[in-house]
């Protein structure tokens, strides 16, 4: 994951997904694809081991089964997103969108606007290309599970670059005043929040949230523009409304990272627990005088720390049918029982130290996407004419989004638990007396 300086930030810390292992190894040495078809667990004799695969093989969710794709190469969003950008330079690419692209608000004083437009134009073949693949019906990325998180996601800097690039566009159309052009960026920024969101990755999945977040920034300026109509808020409604209408499960990205946990225990039967370790986790562990042993020992305990693992792997996902406020109670539960297993035997050190450690607060992302997405669609349909039809509950908080009319403007309180805020977080002109009430 790379660092966000957007509204959702708060939540993203130390992600289980954004491993990289990749550390050379000697030849002959066993890669991480081969690891993909879980040889170590599919034969080992502990039967409840072998029961909870057998259950993720018929939900279709080892590695190996997440890898597949069935969509024909010319429906494929993400074929015609490929080779836009130099493989080398993509990274770097992005970097520079993020030294134009403003801090908070989005508003651009005359260079930083300057520098974008010229950053836009600079890529323009690639944004219309974009555009183009954004047309085609499907998309999937292929990810390569079976590599656990050694998989290349380069894509993803292409979809925010791109993303960026209509950002950009945006902008520039608001200083012409020119808010068809800006909406129209701003429906291609959600449809690629859209392409990354509904990969089973949560990597991916986060992305597409803070994606998403700097698209409904766009939009906050947007509706602040003077020449603002109500046919306008009904266009920014409807690309809303469709992106609430094929929002992807919670669960989906918990799924796959699940895939990619079952990897890293193959991993760790290998004696290569290091592999999985982030650099600040390596210095944690020297701290502590354990990362000399914690790989042999990891390698003892692998089997019941892997059936620790899935069994709370599988309370996670079957917890996404309900809203993020309602799973506070099964988090703490997670927490106070490895609390209460730290000094035994039981301990299951992979998954307490590695891969249960930053769940909640991916969840908490998700909710935050969905709730932010929420108040707006609320917002624009009030600001229309058109009823409440029912108090819509923040899946953050569990309280009905606070709405209110003032002087013109139509008001909404996305808070979250335990902000005293005062400030809401939508305002949209009402525009609702210019057509007859809904």
């Amino acid at each position: 994951m790379k660092p966000a300086a957007i509204i959702l930030a708060v939540f993203a810390a130390g992600l289980a997904g954004c491993r990289d292992g990749g550390s050379s190894q000697p030849p002959g040495t066993p890669t991480a694809e081969s690891f993909g078809s879980l040889p170590g667990l599919r034969e080992t004799p502990d039967r409840e081991l072998q029961a909870e695969l057998a259950r993720i093989v018929d939900e279709q969710g080892t590695p190996e089964q997440l890898a597949q794709s069935n969509i024909p190469l010319e429906k494929n969003v993400a074929v015609g997103l490929q080779r836009l950008f130099l493989p080398s330079r993509v990274a770097a690419t992005f970097e520079e969108s993020s030294e134009i692209y403003p801090q908070g608000q989005f508003a651009f004083n005359p260079v930083r606007l300057q520098r974008a437009i010229e950053f836009r134009k600079k890529y323009d073949s690639q944004q219309q290309h974009a555009r183009k693949a954004l047309a085609r019906g499907e998309c999937s990325f292929a990810i390569r599970f079976q590599d656990g998180f050694e998989a290349d996601l380069g894509f993803v800097d292409v979809v925010r670059t791109c993303g960026r690039l209509e950002a950009f566009r945006a902008a520039e159309a608001l200083e012409q005043d020119d808010p068809v052009s800006a909406i129209e960026a701003f429906g291609y920024m959600l449809r690629l929040a859209a392409c990354l969101a509904a990969e089973k990755h949560v990597d991916c999945r986060l992305e597409g949230a803070f994606l998403r977040a700097e698209a409904l920034a766009v939009l906050a300026a947007i509706v602040e523009h003077p020449d603002l109509a109500r046919e306008h808020l009904a266009t920014l409604s409807a690309r809303l409304d469709e992106q609430l209408s094929r929002w992807p499960p919670d669960a989906d990205a918990w799924i796959g990272d699940r895939a990619l946990g079952m990897h890293a225990y193959e991993v760790v039967r290998a004696g290569r627990l290091v592999d999985l370790l982030m650099p600040a986790e390596i210095e944690q562990f020297k701290r502590e005088g354990i990362l000399r042993d914690l790989p042999a020992a990891a390698q003892r305990t692998v089997n019941q720390d892997e059936l620790y693992y899935l069994r709370t792997m599988r309370e996670i996902i079957d917890g996404c049918s309900r809203p993020f406020y309602a799973r506070a109670e099964a988090f703490a539960a997670i927490r106070q029982d490895l609390q209460e297993k730290r000094s035994s035997p039981e301990f299951p050190v992979v998954a307490a130290r590695l891969l249960l450690v930053a769940i909640e607060n991916g969840q908490g992302i998700q909710a935050q996407d969905r709730a932010a997405c929420e108040s707006w669609a609320l917002g624009l349909a009030l600001a229309m004419g058109k009823q409440q039809s029912a108090a819509a509950v923040n899946p953050l908080s569990g309280q009905p989004y606070e709405v209110a009319r003032e002087e013109g403007v139509v008001l909404v309180w996305s808070v979250l638990p335990g902000d005293s805020r005062k400030k809401p977080t939508v305002l949209v002109p009402d525009l609702a007396q210019t057509a007859p009430q809904e």
